[in-house]
């Protein structure tokens, strides 16, 4: 195996201009570190990682931490972390919690055994926050959430306006004509779903149309013959049919696109539907599913950056808070025949 002896030998240079090309070292030329990368390809040298990171206290490593890599939403979001840490010489380590805050906190102390630069978060819905800054910060290893915030204050975060999300979501719905939507709600336990049911109940209000609260906001199981008869009852309704939903989610969206379709009740002619995030897959089913645009290669990038900034700054910058604006995407799923 090739070391930078045969790196020297080949170029002529000495081993501490050769590691400094290997540490990064602004003090060495371009020239000369065009030479050593040439060399060390042609000897297929590979650098120790490890060592390097012991000796300029850097790994050029940062952790993520997302609850689902399976889930849609948050791979584009990986998509967009990716290509920013690539564009800075980074690479990322990805951690699922699975909404467990056992795995969260194990997944964080082998960042921390790991020796990671900084962490990227979207938090479990069973995450004590402050726990976690504390901890990272015992370590002074920062930390940026993103999508799942907790709204917490002195923390950096790059969240996204849910409640307005939902509002628009619903108000699309009601200017296509909907008297009875009905809000498929996510885990009300999460500050996320508890911001759309909100948009959703206030856009409801302010064009005075129909709610219910024992009605209008429907918890599925994912039981496929339970939610089915649900829905059925909900369309069917002799007084007030729904004509409307707003699903928590794009694989809800989904999930009730495919309910309705075996029930043989007619999108958008019978319901209108509309989901939220802006999926990859939201575009390729029929009919085409309307949603709200998260943004989330966007949002992937912006957290990126914000922890590079952060690693890269000699000096200490305060922390802050950006939020995403959400899109109107309007497809098939919602619109009058």
């Amino acid at each position: 195996m090739a070391g930078i002896k045969d790196i020297a030998k080949i170029t002529g240079l000495s081993l501490a201009t050769i590691s400094r090309v290997f540490n990064e070292s602004p003090l060495v030329s371009k020239k000369t570190r065009e030479i050593v990368l040439k060399a060390s390809k042609k000897l297929d040298y590979q650098p120790n990682l490890m060592a390097s990171a012991l000796r300029s206290g850097k790994s050029k490593i940062i952790g993520i931490i997302i609850p689902e890599l399976s889930n849609p939403f948050f791979s584009s979001i990986i998509n967009g972390i990716e290509q920013k840490a690539n564009e800075a010489n980074y690479s990322i380590i990805i951690a699922q919690s699975h909404e467990s805050k056992e795995k969260e906190i194990k997944a964080i102390q082998s960042f921390i055994q790991s020796k990671v630069d900084g962490v990227l978060l979207s938090f479990t819905e069973q995450t004590i926050a402050l726990n976690i800054i504390k901890r990272l910060n015992s370590y002074n290893i920062p930390v940026v959430f993103f999508d799942r915030t907790h709204q917490l204050k002195n923390t950096n975060q790059i969240g996204f306006d849910n409640y307005k999300g939902a509002f628009l979501a619903t108000e699309h719905l009601i200017n296509q004509g909907c008297k009875n939507i009905i809000h498929i709600v996510g885990n009300l336990k999460m500050e996320i779903h508890k911001e759309r049911k909100k948009g959703y109940v206030s856009a409801l209000q302010d064009y005075g149309s129909f709610y219910n609260e024992e009605t209008s906001i429907v918890h599925l199981n994912m039981n496929e013959l339970a939610d089915s008869k649900t829905i059925q009852n909900l369309c069917n309704d002799s007084e007030n049919p729904t004509d409307g939903i707003f699903a928590h989610g794009d694989e809800s969206a989904l999930y009730i696109l495919n309910i309705l379709k075996k029930i043989q009740i007619d999108v958008p002619k019978d319901v209108k539907l509309i989901g939220f995030g802006n999926t990859n897959f939201s575009s390729l089913v029929q009919p085409k599913l309307s949603t709200i645009d998260q943004r989330n290669s966007e949002m992937g990038k912006l957290s990126a950056c914000m922890l590079l900034e952060i690693l890269n700054s000699e000096k200490l910058i305060s922390p802050k808070t950006e939020i995403l604006s959400p899109k109107l995407i309007i497809r098939e799923s919602s619109l009058s025949q």
